[in-house]
């Protein structure tokens, strides 16, 4: 959606400061639930982000898949505004005002941006050129189709370099190389960095390197060994004993033999190894900016695009199903030392916020608006979670909707997947109005109208649908309502009161 506006609101609300401009640097890891950011796992990240910084412990991704959730970020709009829904035919096609995003934002308000690893999909098919720079970044280093942790070719500049498969090949290794090298010859500048690391772990690939971590993540040689004795787990929901209340493709899915769980397993473990490597780039980002003597004048983000659903109401390996496990993401976020409260700010919150609210708070740090040019601005549809920070979560609306939304352009999709669906999630109830979804192995999308609906508070696992509640009753009007809801959250545009009227009357929330 494009609009002209002088966006003067947006701006005075939530800019962080008037002094320099800080350095910003987000991490955004590939496919990462929220359970995996832990000390055991990830201790340096717990320790230099998660300590000094806020985790907001209900941050929602809005489309729990790589395309749609990245575009997200990139826009500050929901895919039914920015146009990307589904991974596939075309998504950086499908993608609205490619020249109107975050980094043509922040270069435009002087910023030096850089990007490092992945990007959307299908890039390449999108522009005609494998190595063309997407606008708004001054430096590009991105490894596009077919992407693996080893033998990739990174489109460096406007020129193609291909990596082997020896260990200092292995991509994270490479993208944390270049993250340091950036901050030692940007930083400190006249012109402050922002920089995004989009890396590929935890994400599945194959590899002759660790064949038993086939189509799972690939972890660093010197970590391969090093979550072999982690049990799988196990709650409530996996391999869920009955599934007659689910979707019927969830109904239509067998339970797991002892093969597959053992499987998993294997797939877990590469997983939680293939964050380590992740993990050392966070420490040696930190180390670089504190070498620098930028620590104190950087904000650091970090999250994922994704989580996952490892055993879950049956669904092994997999992230569009709208449950918990897919939803909730890391988000963590380390201040500036200028931005932070007197006495610290918060060090967890239980506010719920978005992956629509990445891009609007990265503008209120940087003090920049969401515009390419005089009259060609993006309408956010989130917020700058600074406010719900300074306030230790009080000036965030209460019982905030965050709209669910994904929708196959092409009719098909994998076996047992959804197709198309849009839904509601609140902090305590999670509601999904489902409109097709594939069965047998042929994967053409069948079109079936369900619902799910779940009280998260009493039912955090997700084990019993709630709908249809009995006629009459408060939980049916309580349905009602989040049906109401959800009507206006699948064409809304913009905030009420910081944003002109939109199009269909319907602000976000």
């Amino acid at each position: 959606m494009l609009v002209i506006a002088t966006f003067g609101a947006y701006v005075s609300g939530d800019v962080a400061h008037a002094g320099p401009r800080p350095n910003i640097i987000v991490m955004q890891t590939d496919d990462q639930d929220a359970a995996s950011l832990t000390r055991r796992v990830m201790p340096r990240t717990v320790e230099l982000l998660k300590d000094h910084g806020t985790t907001f412990t209900d941050y929602i991704d809005s489309g729990p898949l790589c395309c749609p959730s990245r575009a997200v970020l990139l826009t500050g709009q929901y895919g039914h505004n920015n146009g990307v829904l589904w991974d596939n035919p075309n998504p950086y096609g499908d993608l609205r005002e490619k020249g109107n995003t975050l980094p043509v934002w922040l270069k435009r308000a002087g910023y030096r941006t850089v990007h490092l690893g992945k990007y959307l999909n299908l890039y390449a098919r999108a522009v005609g050129d494998p190595n063309e720079v997407a606008p708004g970044w001054d430096e590009w280093h991105t490894v596009l189709e077919p992407i693996s942790y080893y033998n990739y070719t990174l489109r460096e500049n406007g020129r193609p370099v291909k990596y082997g498969g020896r260990p200092e090949d292995y991509l994270t290794r490479v993208l944390n190389h270049k993250a340091d090298g950036m901050i030692h010859r940007y930083v400190p500048q006249r012109r402050p960095l922002f920089m995004e690391i989009d890396q590929f772990a935890p994400h599945g690939s194959r590899s002759t390197r660790a064949p038993e971590c086939e189509r799972s993540g690939i972890p660093d040689p010197r970590d391969r060994d090093l979550f072999t004795h982690a049990s799988l787990p196990r709650p409530p929901s996996f391999d869920e004993a009955d599934v007659t209340d689910k979707p019927s493709y969830i109904q239509a899915q067998p339970r797991f033999t002892r093969e597959d769980i053992a499987v998993q397993r294997r797939q877990y473990q590469c997983r939680l190894a293939s964050l380590r490597a992740v993990d050392r780039g966070v420490a040696g980002i930190v180390q670089a900016l504190r070498s620098e003597h930028e620590l104190d004048d950087t904000a650091i983000i970090f999250t994922s695009d994704n989580g996952w659903l490892q055993g879950q109401h049956r669904v092994a390996g997999r992230k569009v199903d709208p449950y918990e496990e897919a939803l909730h993401v890391p988000f963590v976020v380390r201040l500036p030392k200028d931005m932070r409260r007197g006495r610290g700010n918060p060090h967890s919150l239980p506010t719920t916020v978005a992956n629509i609210d990445v891009a609007p708070t990265i503008l209120g740090i940087a003090g920049a608006k969401p515009c390419s040019g005089p009259g060609h601005c993006r309408i956010l549809d989130g917020r700058s979670i600074l406010r719900a920070i300074r306030s230790e979560g009080h000036r965030w609306p209460r019982d905030r909707g965050i709209l669910l939304e994904l929708r196959s352009p092409f009719n098909h999709a994998a076996p047992y997947t959804p197709c198309n669906y849009q839904g509601i999630r609140t902090a305590r109830q999670v509601y999904v109005e489902y409109h097709s979804w594939t069965a047998t192995d042929k994967g053409a999308c069948i079109r079936r109208e369900e619902v799910e609906h779940y009280d998260l508070r009493s039912d955090p696992f997700q084990l019993q649908n709630l709908f249809p509640a009995p006629t009459g009753t408060a939980r049916a009007s309580r349905e009602r309502e989040l049906a109401a809801r959800l009507g206006r959250l699948e064409d809304c545009a913009g905030i009420r009161g910081r944003d002109p009227r939109p199009a269909s009357g319907h602000y976000c929330d």
